[in-house]
């Protein structure tokens, strides 16, 4: 996702902070801020839509202020500056990030650590039409892929890196709609799961007939998204705090795999409210989301183990050219989200 100037994004984020806090008496933050603050302030790195549906659901039910964090939140966007920028200049305590930006961050002496991914189970894939499906990494090479920007670029050609494959493929820029797939352009559509497709899906086509998505995952780039990343000196200053917002989303996460809709309705009428978002749409998005909070077989939701860490996570940096990197034991802290895990039984 591509970002503007930062004075642009100073003055969207106040338009959506304040719009949101009038209409709703949401915890978005206005005016000034900084991590001297007694409330735990948080960067989101996208606009308030149902992608943050656990967030949403435990902020409107009161979870945060039953677990005694004192929460503030930080919405982004296309024109706002990274959650790793504002986290590095002390405008936030926590943050979101993919996993090579945050990466980079750390290389560059930020002390960041991770304590979790949103989904673990990354919403990146790939749309193809029947005439040419991708379905396995054997698919992959002679593609001409449909990418926005330099991360999906990036995307591709670590996927084929991690394969152990030639660099056969063309990329080709495209906007955020799949319809140049239809059109010709290319063979593959980088998309993200939980959007693109709907798109084809109200057309009426065929998820298995029309067209295929295949996640990135089953295509061998098994890296984590949205993770959840902080200071050490935060986490160690505010390790409390920490622990309850975890727990507070955990539950959040809870109720919306029971109510998926509520959810999309908190979305539509009250924190995305200013983003003219349909309801039909966030709905369907939380519904695919649902199966990504959580990587089958693992310790439970958001979790990243140490294998996703050394072997996925670290191979795609290696493999994008990313060297003399940390050890990974100072860059993960899991006990965390342990803690929040233990005291819910999970």
């Amino acid at each position: 996702m591509q970002r503007a100037d930062q004075s642009d994004a100073w003055s969207r984020r106040r338009f959506i902070s304040s719009g949101i806090a009038t209409a709703a008496a949401a915890p978005w933050l206005s005016g000034c801020r900084s991590v001297a603050s007694k409330d735990l302030i948080v960067a989101l790195g996208w606009v308030p839509n149902v992608e943050y549906a656990d967030l949403f659901v435990a902020e409107s039910r009161g979870y945060f202020k039953q677990e005694h964090c004192p929460l503030k939140i930080w919405p982004g966007g296309p024109n706002a500056p990274q959650p790793v920028i504002e986290v590095a200049a002390g405008l936030a305590h926590m943050g979101d990030a993919e996993w090579l930006p945050l990466l980079d961050a750390i290389l560059r002496g930020n002390d960041f650590v991770i304590i979790g991914s949103i989904f673990p189970v990354h919403p990146g894939g790939l749309m193809t039409l029947a005439k040419r499906p991708i379905l396995k990494p054997a698919d992959l090479p002679g593609s001409r892929f449909l990418v926005q920007g330099p991360s999906e670029r990036t995307t591709i050609e670590c996927t084929f890196k991690l394969n152990h494959f030639a660099p056969d493929y063309q990329l080709i820029p495209v906007g955020f709609s799949p319809e140049a797939l239809l059109n010709g352009a290319g063979d593959a559509y980088y998309c993200f799961i939980t959007n693109q497709p709907i798109v084809f899906e109200n057309m009426g086509m065929k998820l298995g007939t029309d067209f295929f998505v295949t996640r990135l995952d089953q295509l061998g780039y098994k890296v984590p998204s949205t993770l959840l990343f902080a200071q050490r000196e935060t986490i160690e200053r505010r390790r409390k705090d920490i622990v309850g917002f975890l727990r507070a989303r955990l539950r959040g996460k809870m109720d919306n795999d029971k109510d998926p809709a509520y959810a999309a309705n908190l979305t539509v009428d009250r924190y995305g409210a200013d983003l003219g978002l349909n309801y039909d749409h966030e709905l369907r998005t939380n519904v695919l989301q649902l199966p990504l909070y959580q990587t089958p077989g693992s310790r439970g939701p958001y979790w990243i183990s140490n294998e996703d860490l050394e072997k996925n996570m670290y191979s795609a940096a290696l493999v994008t050219g990313r060297t003399n990197l940390p050890d990974p034991a100072r860059i993960m802290d899991m006990s965390l989200l342990e803690e929040a895990y233990q005291s819910l039984g999970i």
